[in-house]
């Protein structure tokens, strides 16, 4: 079994997400939180809700980024991230 670096991992999605390649650094993030129900005290969960709302995944990213804040409330970047997009829910959905 290879010995994962997550380091390593993490210098590669940040510099995939300064290339704007969100899509290639959120499959980083979802590989480094497979099997971490804490998803590293909302640390991952915050970094893929910014690839989803850099994609214009408004959805998804409201989702992560209410993920962050269940793993650690304390932390200001979170609830403001998803205080940003209270605005996103049902009403934004397509209706039939």
């Amino acid at each position: 079994m290879t010995k994962i670096d997550f380091n390593q991992l993490e210098r590669r999605a940040l510099a995939l997400v300064q290339a704007g390649r969100f899509r290639e650094a959120a499959a980083i993030y979802y590989a480094m939180g497979d099997g971490d129900p804490s998803l590293d005290g909302g640390y991952l969960a915050m970094r893929i809700g910014e690839c989803h709302e850099a994609q214009g995944e408004l959805h998804a990213a409201r989702y992560w980024y209410g993920r962050a804040v269940e793993e650690n409330p304390a932390i200001p970047e979170y609830v403001a991230a998803r205080q940003r997009l209270d605005r996103v829910g049902f009403d934004s959905l397509p209706h039939s």
